[in-house]
């Protein structure tokens, strides 16, 4: 549900640039040469630099995205790979993250910026609202989570490694964040206050979640453990691991996700493995293993519609699980890796984006591909559903956002013609004359 990083390379990276590092470069954080004047010439060389992006995105788009783009509307406010998006409560309003530090909230159905977020000082990784929707935040790898309410902004200083994810509570103003240093933190959003540092983990917490009551915090590390927490105490309850609860996982905890009411979750790990666990305060403890990933698994989710399960590999594969018996219900095979997945709150479908571009609709009952979406020309590494389950918004490597409908035949035009029509109007006009 919450996939973070992985250290690759001496730095923490998103699966996909992972996978495909060979496309990515760095980012160039050099201060830039120094002028005659002593002066150094960074600002004008990072505007040259972001004309030139703008640029680059628009002919990329004009080149590959001509023959078929299926989003309602696109969005190329972002100087660099988007990492995170996330809708309102009731779909208008979108917040998104990127690599070059910024963070944006803009207006869904005209694609206009309400609000830039500045102060961060590294890759915005999260984002999201507060449970009564009156705050929103941006959580970012320099160490930082800026709580937004109305116009105020308050900055809650972490740790000094990198945050790697971040979730709201389901109910109050509280979150969590898990570290590279192993730790997991705990904030009070209204005054900042730090309520707890969860330490037990020996390596980076890669991620976590609360539990569907909100009353126990679950993380997951590096150190191929999964831990149980007491928010109240600070202190572990349960430790999930190979050495005490036998055929468990042996690689690195990718992923995990709680059950919205029952005691439940589900973790999965590098080596493709993925196992459906109980989860309550008296006992925390592997249940069943849900087998056929050959990769690691980089989603999960629990249905809201059905007693099931999924877990998305970046084999390409989403297996469907009965939550009962652990029994295989479906499986589907994109064409690339999986980055990111989820259930459709309102019906029994999965919604699946990862390194083959393409934003893709599944009848979890029967394994039909039911839609397939076009509109970026890179790896999708973020994606959100509304909450009416009518919306789709992605975030990708290309640095546009995109919104997809994933209901109805006609494809809405919420802000006039999409850029691919424009695109292809365009070149229309170009072989008439």
């Amino acid at each position: 549900e919450f996939v973070g990083y992985r250290k690759e390379e001496g730095r923490w990276r998103r699966p996909s640039v992972r996978m495909e590092g060979g496309n990515r470069k760095p980012i160039d954080r050099s201060e830039g040469k120094e002028g005659k004047d002593g002066k150094t010439e960074k600002k004008d060389a990072k505007v040259r630099n972001d004309e030139k992006k703008e640029e680059e995105v628009e002919a990329n788009f004009a080149e590959e995205l001509d023959v078929q783009d299926d989003a309602a509307l696109r969005f190329t406010e972002h100087k660099g790979p988007v990492h995170c998006v996330a809708f309102n409560s009731d779909g208008t309003k979108a917040i998104s993250g990127d690599q070059e530090d910024a963070a944006l909230l803009w207006d869904v159905k005209s694609g206009k910026v309400e609000r830039v977020l500045e102060g961060h000082k590294d890759t915005v990784i999260a984002c999201g609202w507060s449970a009564d929707q009156k705050e929103f935040a941006t959580a970012s790898m320099d160490g930082t989570i800026r709580i937004y309410k109305k116009k105020k902004v308050l900055v809650i200083e972490g740790p000094d490694s990198d945050l790697l994810w971040f979730q709201w509570h389901k109910k109050g103003p509280v979150v969590i964040a898990g570290c590279a240093d192993g730790t997991v933190w705990m904030w009070h959003t209204k005054s900042g206050r730090c309520m707890q540092v969860l330490s037990g983990h020996a390596d980076a917490v890669i991620c976590g979640t609360f539990s569907g009551d909100g009353k126990l915090v679950v993380s997951g590390s590096v150190d191929q453990k999964v831990i149980v927490w007491s928010p109240k105490s600070g202190q572990p309850i349960h430790k999930l691991q190979a050495k005490n609860q036998r055929g468990f996982h042996l690689a690195p905890i990718t992923c995990v996700a709680a059950h919205h009411s029952k005691g439940m979750m589900v973790t999965g790990a590098e080596d493709g493995t993925a196992w459906l666990c109980s989860l309550s305060k008296n006992s925390s403890k592997p249940l069943k293993e849900l087998k056929d990933h050959k990769q690691s698994v980089e989603a999960a989710e629990f249905s809201k519609c059905l007693n099931w399960v999924f877990t998305a590999s970046s084999d390409g594969t989403i297996i469907v699980s009965d939550i009962a018996t652990g029994a295989l219900r479906t499986k589907v095979e994109l064409q690339g890796a999986v980055i990111r997945a989820m259930w459709n709150p309102v019906e029994p479908t999965i919604i699946a984006a990862g390194t083959d571009t393409v934003l893709s609709v599944w009848d979890a009952r029967n394994g039909k591909c039911l839609r397939e979406m076009r509109g970026h020309s890179d790896s999708i590494l973020a994606l959100a559903v509304s909450k009416d389950g009518k919306l789709a918004l992605t975030g990708a490597d290309d640095s546009t956002c995109a919104i997809f409908q994933l209901m109805g035949s006609e494809k809405k035009e919420m802000s006039g013609k999409t850029d691919g029509q424009l695109i292809k109007e365009g070149e229309e006009k170009k072989s008439s004359t």
